[in-house]
């Protein structure tokens, strides 16, 4: 199975070195010609970057889920289900009300998501030990 999802992996990477409106870009790896120049520039320049950061955002949102449902105990857990995305995106909202750029938009966001999260894990505790 781990074979199987390895070689699935890496042929969603080519695919996605492939994909694009330029053909012929994976034909630039071993092309030398003048024309393969463009190719490689397209290649090695906007897809590899592309695909490179779409496993890494894959991945690290796969950690993320896994780290919430072992975290809760909950196998059913994700962020939509217990609301974190939704502090997040209120946490977005306010920054983006009180006139904030990208980067205070995404500090807020972090931030949100941060208290939901604590309000969670408090109301979870008051719940289960009474305290």
């Amino acid at each position: 199975m781990l074979l199987a999802l390895l070689l699935a992996s890496v042929a969603s990477f080519a695919l996605a070195l492939a994909a694009g409106s330029v053909p012929g870009v994976l034909s630039a790896l071993v092309d030398s010609s003048a024309g393969a120049g463009s190719r490689s520039a397209v290649l090695w320049q906007l897809r590899l970057p592309r695909a490179l950061s779409a496993f890494a955002a894959g991945g690290l949102l796969a950690l993320a889920g896994g780290l919430l449902q072992a975290l809760l105990r909950n196998p059913l857990a994700d962020a939509y289900v217990l609301g974190v995305s939704g502090g997040a995106a209120v946490g977005a909202m306010l920054a983006l009300l009180a006139g904030a750029g990208l980067l205070g938009m995404q500090v807020g966001s972090a931030l949100g998501a941060f208290a939901t999260l604590a309000a969670l894990f408090l109301l979870a505790r008051r719940v289960f030990f009474g305290a």
